[in-house]
Parts: C-alpha cells; sequence; structure tokens
C-alpha cells in the first residue's frame, strides 16, 4: 500500500512542480537605479520666448515598466537632462513615443515577466496571475487577436491608473505641456480618476496634459492602425481627433505614426487650425536605411506610391510620404516626429527623429542603441510667417 502511494507521490510531483511554476510569478523584481543610455542630444533654432518642443526618445528595457516609481523615475531622467541643457522653460512642449504607455500592462508583476525573452513568454505569468478577470474579458468579447485583447482588457485600468500618476507628476513637477506618446487602453478617455472606463474597444491613443497636470479635452484615439495592432486596436475616425492651443497662438495636432502618412487624418488637423503637428511613432526591427516594402495596412487611393516598393528605403519612405511631405501639402511648418528606443522582449525600437523647422527638415543623428533628447525652438506666435 505505502509503496503504490510513493509511486503515485512521484508520478504527481513532476505535476505539481509543472502547475506550481506555471501560475508563480517570480520573485519581486530587483530594482536598481535606471539606465537612460542617452546617447544623442541635438537642438534646432534659437531661444526667442516663443516656446519649444522637447521630443523624448527614451531606451526602454522591461524593468522600466516593473512598477509606477520605476516608471516615473525613467522618465524623470530624460526630463532632467533636459532641463540641464536650459530647455525647459515656461512655454515648454514634451513628446513622448508611440506606445511607451501599452507596455504598462506588465506593471507590478513577477520578475518572470521582465526576464522573459519574448512576448508571449512574458503574457503568461500576466495571464495566469489575472486569470478569472482574462477569462472574463476572453469569452465577452470577440476580437481577432482575443488572447492579446483579453490581457489589454484585463490590464487597462493598472496601466491607466499608472500612467495618469505619472504623466501628471511630470507635468507639474516641470511646468511642462505634455504629450503622452500612446498606449493600447481600453475606453480611452477623462475620467474622474481614471483614462480609461468601462468595458469597450481597445485604442491607440494618447493624451496632453497641461503644466498643471491634468489631461487636456479628450483622448486622442488613432485613426489607421497597422497590421500587428489591427487584431485587438480599433480604429478611430479623424473627425475625433482634438486640437489643442497651447503657448499662444499655436494650435497643436497629434497624428499617431501612422496616421501622419494619410490625408484624411492631417488635412482634418490642418482644417482645425493645426500649425504645430506632433507625431508618437514605433518602429520595430526596421532598418531605416533597408528598401521601403509600401503601406502595411490601408493605403491612400492613389497608388502612385506603388512605384517607390523596393526603390527607396524606409527612411526616405518617411520623408516621402508622413510628416514632411503631409505637413507641407496642407501649410504646416512646424512639427516633430519621435521614435521609442529600446529593447522589450526581443523587440528592438528603430527609427529616426523628424524635426520640422519652419518647413526646413532636420533627421535626428541618434540611432537605435541608444536614447535621444532633441529640442525645436519655436518662433513667438507674432513672428509666425
Amino acid at each position: 500500500m505505502l509503496k503504490r502511494h510513493k509511486k503515485k507521490m512521484i508520478l504527481l510531483a513532476p505535476l505539481v512542480v509543472a502547475g506550481f511554476y506555471l501560475f508563480w510569478p517570480g520573485f519581486s523584481p530587483v530594482s536598481e537605479a535606471p539606465n537612460l543610455h542617452l546617447m544623442h542630444t541635438q537642438s534646432f533654432g534659437a531661444d526667442t520666448g516663443g516656446g519649444n518642443v522637447i521630443g523624448i526618445e527614451p531606451y526602454m528595457e522591461p524593468l522600466d515598466y516593473a512598477s509606477s516609481d520605476r516608471f516615473q523615475a525613467k522618465l524623470d531622467g530624460y526630463f532632467q537632462e533636459a532641463k540641464n541643457k536650459g530647455w525647459i522653460k515656461d512655454n515648454t512642449i514634451v513628446l513622448l513615443p508611440e506606445h511607451i504607455g501599452t507596455w504598462l500592462l506588465a506593471v507590478d508583476q513577477g520578475s518572470r515577466v521582465y526576464t522573459a525573452d519574448d512576448p508571449l513568454t512574458a503574457m503568461l505569468p500576466i495571464i495566469t496571475g489575472n486569470l478569472v478577470s482574462y477569462l472574463k474579458n476572453l469569452f465577452i468579447f470577440d476580437d481577432a487577436d482575443n488572447v492579446t485583447a483579453a490581457l489589454m482588457r484585463t490590464r487597462t485600468r493598472a496601466s491607466a491608473d499608472v500612467q495618469l500618476e505619472v504623466y501628471s507628476a511630470l507635468a507639474r513637477k516641470y511646468r511642462v505641456t505634455l504629450v503622452s506618446g500612446s498606449s493600447a487602453l481600453m475606453t480611452p478617455g477623462i475620467y474622474a480618476d481614471s483614462l480609461s472606463y468601462g468595458h469597450g474597444p481597445i485604442f491607440n491613443s494618447s493624451f496632453l496634459f497641461g503644466p498643471d497636470g491634468q489631461p487636456q479635452i479628450d483622448a486622442i484615439r488613432k485613426v489607421h492602425p497597422i497590421p500587428s495592432e489591427i487584431g485587438f486596436i480599433e480604429a478611430s475616425d479623424p473627425e475625433f481627433l482634438p486640437t489643442f492651443e497651447v503657448s499662444g497662438d499655436w494650435k497643436l495636432g497629434v497624428a499617431i505614426c501612422a496616421d501622419s502618412w494619410f490625408d484624411n487624418t492631417i488635412g482634418y488637423l490642418a482644417a482645425e487650425g493645426t500649425n504645430l503637428l506632433l507625431v508618437p511613432s514605433f518602429l520595430t526591427d526596421t532598418d531605416w536605411d533597408a528598401p521601403w516594402q509600401g503601406y502595411l495596412n490601408d493605403a491612400p487611393e492613389n497608388a502612385g506610391w506603388k512605384q517607390d516598393i523596393d526603390a527607396i528605403t524606409e527612411g526616405e519612405a518617411w520623408q516621402k510620404y508622413a510628416l514632411p511631405a503631409k505637413a507641407q501639402a496642407y501649410g504646416i511648418k512646424w512639427g516633430m516626429n519621435v521614435f521609442l528606443k529600446g529593447t522589450l522582449w526581443g523587440m528592438k525600437g528603430s527609427g529616426r527623429a523628424m524635426i520640422l523647422e519652419n518647413s526646413v527638415l532636420h533627421i535626428g543623428k541618434g540611432g537605435d542603441n541608444g536614447a535621444a533628447l532633441y529640442n525645436l525652438w519655436l518662433k513667438k506666435p507674432n513672428e509666425l510667417d
């Protein structure tokens, strides 16, 4: 009898160990001081008292999303570097890159999440640690990529709360207007105590925070999701894009990444009076100098762009079809486009900042292996052409 039970225990032991490991999130991550990996800074124009735009291309790593404090400390490091350079003034606008907030779905998890080599491996302990909520979202909604969508919904409130806390604190501390890059959030908006409320579609969304730390007007929702987003990100409409009056006569419009490639978005913002266009982007595992592969999802009705496939580089395509070209087409002379950098669960950020100074295009010299800060001095409102 004892031998029989012993055999059962021996057989069950591996299953118990496997089950424990499956649901074990890991230890509490050790949070050393964040490394900025700052490799490049560059400024354009002269300070005439008209304000400025600071573009931050942070180099983010999984551990930077381990807690609200760690996330804030990482971003605060870049703000402090800009302040040390004398770039932070009374009318400063700070631009963060696309999807910088999305990875906060991993906030307050165990070490297994932050040491994972790929997104799927990182997702597993988050799912098992939030299993009831995850399964509810998995079965209630019917997204094409339901696994990712259910995880986004499960972690939306935690992510949204950290973003509200951190972005508000940074905007207040430095007395700046902050464009929060973007994040995948369920039902994004400005609510009493959060940037997300209830249950509904997921949008790739951004927010603008005033120097008082308060989010302004409404969420900025991406109109043209790319293929990697299509399965869980809902497409918005151009007519829902807000514009913001900042620093006197500046009217700021935000086009999230691919939206800067389309006439229906930039044309709408221009018609609303936009004269300063800011673009947060995230380009992963793409060589700026590699042959361009064309529009990734929806594309302009005019198919003339197809002749440029494999004929121009990725970087040349961004210049020909995105911020520089669209701004020129609609009479917008000032703008900036920044990209998220870093290595996040095997995904490496890439791209080159583009700065539009009174219709003159500058290409950032920061590479893909470190962070960069860019500053654009704006003219005084009464000096605008």
